[in-house]
């Protein structure tokens, strides 16, 4: 019974013992990481925080251009014609604006709150505005609208920006916006309203006979002293020779030698292949330095700055800024 004893009080004792000892080791390994993980924080904070945008930057640009470049490249032969860009660029912006009219009533309840009347006050969006930009309640109530303290350059542009639209896409009150006029606001790419009063304003400068319809002659003939007017003088980029295809081709699609208010809503439609046909030709004249035809990863890599805000890479911002 002693013998027991004394073997039952030894294994208590080393039982003991090895808890002790796991528990030290814990706390000696615990205290090692914890000084390690100081250290890095402390020389992490004293670089500055541009170097790590410098490293970060580029390569997130790098990876999205690489992706981007790989999905449109559909023949796999490492190279872009511009077919392969305009219809990747298409799928874009399809897909942009079918999930903005999608997501338009979500975003409309989350915005229209104070109260939830079913319409949209300016008061209302800014404060979303805010708290989308990352601050509190208790921020938001001091905030200075007319300083913007506490916002960065670009979000005090894009406030700027909204403002403007505001007015623009208010049609039934000035101070509120219905679901349809906030679609507008957030999204004018998305918006039938803005593509008609686009027809609106090719009819107003093109129909020299104010019949609602556009011939030939009146879309092909375009003075060239209209400086001032952006779509004219995207048409007098072309030769006449090249408006008259277009608008055999692309807009008259009846071949009754007129556009009715149906075939100019389509042309200026951006989910219609001419549009990126157009983004694609436009990158093309741009970034095909040795004028083969084709883009390489090469190529779009020395123009980054070019594609990562057109519509192959960015589609949403390449639309606010355009629209």
């Amino acid at each position: 019974m002693n013998i027991l004893n004394k073997v039952s009080k030894k294994l208590r004792w080393l039982r003991w013992s090895t808890i002790f000892a796991i528990l030290f080791y814990m706390f000696f390994i615990g205290l090692i990481l914890h000084n390690t993980t100081y250290k890095l924080q402390n020389s992490l904070k004293s670089q500055p925080s541009h170097q790590h945008h410098q490293h970060k930057q580029p390569l997130f640009q790098q990876l999205r251009s690489t992706h981007a470049f790989r999905r449109a490249d559909k023949n796999r032969d490492n190279l872009l014609n511009i077919q392969e860009l305009a219809q990747y660029i298409n799928k874009n912006i399809v897909d942009h604006i079918d999930e903005a009219i999608r997501l338009n009533p979500r975003e409309f309840r989350r915005v229209d709150i104070s109260p939830a009347d079913g319409l949209i006050t300016w008061d209302e969006y800014h404060r979303f505005f805010l708290k989308e930009h990352g601050m509190t309640e208790a921020d938001i109530d001091e905030h200075n609208e007319i300083k913007h303290t506490g916002l960065n350059r670009k979000a005090r542009e894009d406030m700027m920006r909204d403002k403007a639209r505001w007015s623009e896409a208010a049609r039934t009150d000035l101070f509120t916006l219905t679901i349809d006029e906030y679609l507008s606001f957030r999204h004018p790419e998305s918006s039938i309203s803005n593509l008609l009063e686009l027809v609106d304003d090719l009819l107003r400068q093109f129909d020299q006979d104010g019949d609602e319809q556009l011939t030939i002659e009146e879309f092909s003939e375009v003075s060239g002293d209209d400086d001032d007017d952006l779509i004219r003088k995207s048409l007098i980029s072309k030769t006449m020779v090249e408006r008259r295809e277009e608008f055999k081709r692309i807009i008259d699609k009846n071949h009754d030698g007129k556009a009715d208010r149906g075939e100019l809503l389509n042309y200026v439609n951006p989910k219609t292949p001419r549009y990126a046909l157009q983004e694609a030709a436009t990158l093309f004249s741009l970034c095909d330095e040795n004028h083969d035809n084709k883009l390489s990863l090469d190529e779009m890599a020395a123009n980054a700055e070019i594609f990562l805000t057109s519509k192959m890479i960015d589609t949403a911002h390449s639309f606010h800024t355009e629209f």
